[in-house]
């Protein structure tokens, strides 16, 4: 029986990447070991750069569609109308690829869709990691996933993902915040993908596409904006919808497949962009330490950011251990000191003060990824602070 494939391509402004995603997964799912009827599907927020006309010219075996979406909405808004269209249109499964992609290996596609069809209801690429990438995921997403739900899931905000049609009608059934139509719907995915059939695949092939999620805002000055705050605000609703839905998790899934780390690798000792969010950080971190900004968190926490903040050496940025209570603050419904809720903006800062530190711990050494799987595994660990229980 011929297999209904849907390859949802979400796009922003994409015009000068595009057309090679297209061809590429066009000519990855000719080479299926088994037969498909399958679509392109170029959902686009509006762009102003002839994205979805680019698609259209792009020359595929498989048939294009474009479906518009409200001008720079956010990519949830793409991934709810690729969705829509799989229980519309009856496909079996959809693969949904980020449009700003250099290529997509042929291994990508097939892997993906051979999990679907062999019946994986959510299938995650495990590929690579980059020691000066994915942030988000290493400080936030990932252990978060760890801490509340009990699973190793290490790529849960990666946009090439695969859901079957069963799935893809679960997570429609979800009430989408407004911060989930914009970034945070990749967490929204993965935290629902976790109490279901998931699985993952190793792929050796890196994404190509940029790197570093923050960027200047002033001179002396990094941020991540919009992205973090959709992001961390999705972390924080669904998991405290875990949190208040049971008890914490008794055991940390494995995801049963190797992440491909080259063991021998030696991260730089010095990189330019972490030179500079280092002093935009602890500049801020002395500016909220004025400020009395701590008192949002705990008394033992609040105390220990405040000697961060005014110390000679608070451009060496932020532990995980202190990064991790803090999280778990902002996570927790309970814990939260004097000054109320921790604000999203104060939650940045201390991020990235924590990618500064992140960066110093692991530079001039060999195997620095284990360290990312660490935090994951502390995270579990302290789980219980999550819950506010003993």
């Amino acid at each position: 029986m011929t297999y209904r494939l849907l390859i949802g391509l979400p796009s922003f402004n994409e015009a000068d990447t595009i057309a090679k995603v297209a061809s590429d997964i066009d000519l990855a799912l000719l080479a299926l070991p088994f037969p498909v009827d399958a679509l392109l599907l170029n959902c686009d927020n509006a762009s102003t750069d002839n994205t979805t006309n680019r698609f259209l010219e792009t020359t595929t075996h498989f048939p294009k569609r474009v479906a518009t979406t409200e001008h720079a909405a956010g990519k949830g808004t793409n991934t709810v109308a690729i969705l829509q269209h799989v229980t519309d249109d009856s496909f079996d499964a959809v693969i949904s690829v980020d449009t700003d992609l250099a290529e997509v290996p042929q291994e990508w596609i097939h892997g993906l869709a051979e999990a679907l069809h062999e019946g994986a209801d959510y299938c995650y690429p495990i590929r690579p990691p980059r020691w000066n990438g994915g942030d988000l995921t290493y400080h936030l997403a990932y252990p978060a996933l760890a801490g509340v739900y009990g699973v190793d899931l290490r790529e849960p905000l990666c946009g090439d993902v695969a859901l079957s049609r069963r799935a893809a009608q679960q997570v429609l059934s979800e009430q989408w915040t407004d911060g989930d139509l914009r970034y945070g719907g990749d967490f929204l995915i993965a935290s629902l993908a976790t109490t279901e059939a998931w699985t993952c695949i190793s792929l050796g092939a890196k994404r190509r596409n940029k790197l570093r999620s923050f960027s200047g805002v002033t001179d002396d000055d990094y941020r991540m904006g919009g992205k973090f705050r959709e992001n961390a605000l999705s972390v924080q609703h669904r998991a405290r919808a875990r949190i208040a839905a049971g008890p914490p998790p008794t055991r940390l899934v494995p995801m049963g497949v190797r992440t491909p780390v080259d063991s021998a690798f030696v991260v730089p000792d010095r990189d330019h962009d972490i030179d500079r969010l280092a002093h935009g950080t602890a500049s801020r971190l002395r500016h909220d330490a004025e400020e009395h900004a701590f008192l949002m968190f705990a008394p033992n926490i609040a105390s220990k950011l405040a000697d961060l903040a005014t110390a000679d050496d608070a451009m060496q940025g932020l532990p995980w251990p202190l990064w991790r209570d803090a999280l778990a603050t902002w996570i927790s419904p309970e814990a939260m000191g004097a000054g109320g809720a921790v604000p999203v903006d104060l939650l940045e800062t201390l991020f990235l003060s924590r990618v500064v530190a992140h960066h110093h711990e692991i530079a001039g050494k060999p195997g620095w990824y284990q360290s990312v799987v660490e935090q994951g595994l502390d995270l579990f660990d302290h789980r219980h602070d999550l819950w506010q229980t003993t």
